[in-house]
């Protein structure tokens, strides 16, 4: 894990979460797409797959008109490379 290696934007996101230690992503508004919050999910789920975050869960249900997020956690090796 090469935190230089990431670009601007990945690393941003991993600093952002690192004093809570997890993500949090508004995917749907009052039911209404959040178009921000489905562009950090992706990027969301590219760093989960090189070990820096893990899914921790979805709530919400935008079909009922409600919001909707997802959160996203720090893994272990992820919070010790970013503390150095």
């Amino acid at each position: 894990m090469d935190f230089d290696n990431l670009s601007p934007v990945s690393q941003a996101l991993l600093v952002q979460a690192l004093p809570a230690g997890q993500l949090v992503n508004v995917l749907y508004e009052g039911g209404a797409r959040v178009e921000v919050g489905f562009d950090r999910e992706r990027r969301c789920f590219a760093l989960g797959e090189r070990g820096w975050l893990e899914f921790a869960g979805w709530e919400g249900e935008p079909a009922a008109g409600a919001d909707c997020l997802s959160r996203w956690t720090l893994t272990d090796r992820a919070q010790r490379v970013l503390s150095r």
